[in-house]
């Protein structure tokens, strides 16, 4: 009889004993999240650090554009950038505006023109946001980080949507996901572009952000460098620059390309077009080409102050950024250019000392005939007539 007793006990202390080693090993093994094709709100995504520094007020500074005599407010100065600085901006309006940059994942809004900017940063690592627009009054952010930030209300709330998810068969725990532009084309269709371990990505929307697929890219396009910019002509031609120096076009909304341009690898990172037929591209060592007849034949036009970073149409001008490391202060990062390809001219010129041009020089936004230039240290603005 105790020795049925005792087997009865030694069975049930082994199953107990079995059954919280089994529970020990599971608390052991980490919960893997698998991502999800839909935004959750910032709060929910564990992997994010978030944080809001207070506003700042910032009292604009004017000079004078003596290429156009027109008077140029500096609307946002960073006094010392080190690694700090921003390179992506977007206007809604002449109240509301967005700058994206680094390092950090640093954002700036206004919602008074610029005199008051409010910061978040959103990484304590040293990547940083490339790109920003607007689909209707919706904000969508992206750059050097797998998700896709969103914010409905202008900033004071945020939402996530993690790529990873058209990856999800992919178990490695590092997916160099880069995304240099986000572009809408209107409130409904826009694109996400960049580069997954040095291949392109291209990330689609129909429903103004809401849902994005990610278009499977023809042999063509798959065998390239990541994709630094976007231009989207109308429903379904779209044209692309890519790392390796190349440009792309498609006819059908991203399923098929045709290459217009293949130069000797340097890397393209703007593209600017007014039309179907006639446009730019631009990049690194001061390539700057023009075509008229929708790609089938480029011509080499000279940029002073070399790297092409950012080209912006308006009206029957382009308007291109340069960046480039001088041996003193630049004269000017900012130039337009004639729809003909004919003539380059200085646009932003000055004889204020105390303005200095920095060698940096990122992104232009234009909106109700006012242009906003960014360079490493300061935000302008000032009127196109």
């Amino acid at each position: 009889m105790k020795i049925r007793e005792f087997s009865m006990l030694l069975l049930v202390t082994l199953l107990f004993y079995s059954c919280n080693n089994g529970s020990n090993k599971k608390e052991l093994i980490p919960e893997v999240k698998v991502p999800v094709n839909a935004f959750i709100p910032l709060n929910e995504a564990s992997e994010i650090e978030y944080h809001t520094s207070s506003v700042m007020g910032q009292q604009p500074y004017v000079f004078t554009n003596t290429s156009t005599n027109n008077d140029v407010s500096i609307l946002n100065h960073l006094d010392e950038t080190g690694f700090h600085f921003y390179q992506g901006l977007k206007f809604k309006n002449e109240n509301f505006g967005v700058l994206v940059g680094g390092t950090g994942l640093r954002v700036r809004l206004t919602e008074n023109g610029g005199t008051n900017w409010r910061e978040i940063r959103f990484s304590r690592f040293s990547n940083a946001f490339q790109s920003v627009d607007f689909s209707g009054d919706t904000i969508f952010i992206v750059g050097a980080n797998q998700h896709i930030f969103k914010s409905e209300d202008f900033g004071k709330n945020w939402s996530v949507l993690d790529t990873k998810y058209f990856f999800k068969d992919d178990n490695s725990r590092y997916q160099s996901l880069k995304y240099y532009k986000v572009r809408f084309y209107n409130e409904k269709t826009g694109f996400i572009v960049g580069e997954r371990k040095n291949k392109p990505i291209i990330l689609k929307t129909l429903d103004g952000g809401a849902t994005w697929e990610m278009i499977e890219n023809d042999t063509l396009l798959k065998e390239d460098k990541g994709i630094t910019d976007i231009v989207q002509l109308s429903a379904d031609d779209i044209l692309i620059t890519t790392l390796s120096g190349k440009c792309y076009k498609s006819v059908n909304g991203g399923l098929t390309w045709q290459l217009l341009y293949s130069g000797d690898n340097k890397t393209l990172s703007s593209i600017g077009f007014f039309n179907a037929n006639t446009g730019f591209i631009g990049g690194l060592n001061g390539l700057f080409m023009h075509t008229n007849d929708a790609g089938q034949s480029w011509k080499s036009l000279h940029m002073p102050y070399g790297e092409i970073s950012d080209i912006c149409i308006y009206e029957n001008t382009a308007y291109v950024t340069t960046a480039f490391i001088p041996a003193g202060e630049a004269k000017s990062f900012v130039f337009k250019v004639d729809m003909n390809g004919e003539h380059i001219t200085p646009f932003l010129t000055k004889q204020d000392s105390s303005v200095v041009f920095k060698a940096d020089s990122y992104n232009l936004d234009v909106v109700n005939d006012h242009i906003y230039m960014l360079d490493r240290n300061n935000l302008y603005k000032t009127h196109l007539k």
